[in-house]
């Protein structure tokens, strides 16, 4: 890097030492010409070193980091959607035991994935508190929980 450097300088300072000392006209534009190529090979030389293999390889290594990363990103953002989705299912399963009048502590939901239809989907579901049949029926009915899958701590489970 510092040779490519003194390099580009040094072509700029002969540059202008040339056309500071070339008289005007048509040498002069001659001059200039040859200069401004002097410059641009001195900026363009890392190019003529470059090694082709050792590039194809270390972009074929960044495009598979690149999909790494992509993949790792979609898993992180698909658990923090079923995540989304268990919290607030579970959520208004105690809002729904309020509503109702069920004595319910807090409820736990499990989602699975429906490969189908490409989403997340409340599976099951465990509930501190006695069972109560209206809030079964809620659950079932309105989140597709079925009793066989609801779990309820107050039955001795």
């Amino acid at each position: 890097m510092r040779e490519w450097i003194l390099g580009v300088f040094a072509a700029s300072v002969l540059s202008a030492m040339a056309l500071a000392l070339c008289p005007k006209g048509r040498v002069y534009a001659v001059t200039k010409f040859a200069c401004g190529l002097v410059c641009a090979m001195a900026v363009a030389s890392p190019l003529l070193t470059l090694d082709m293999d050792s590039l194809t390889a270390g972009l074929a290594e960044y495009r598979a980091a690149a999909q790494s990363i992509t993949e790792k990103e979609e898993e992180a953002g698909n658990m923090m959607e079923r995540i989304y989705i268990q919290d607030r299912c579970a959520a208004y399963i105690c809002a729904k035991a309020a509503e109702l009048g069920a004595a319910l502590s807090g409820a736990e939901v499990l989602a699975r994935w429906d490969d189908e239809a490409l989403l997340w989907y409340p599976w099951s579901v465990s509930m501190d508190g006695a069972r109560n049949a209206a809030l079964a029926e809620a659950v079932e009915r309105d989140l597709g929980i079925p009793p066989e899958r609801q779990e309820w701590a107050g039955d001795g489970d």
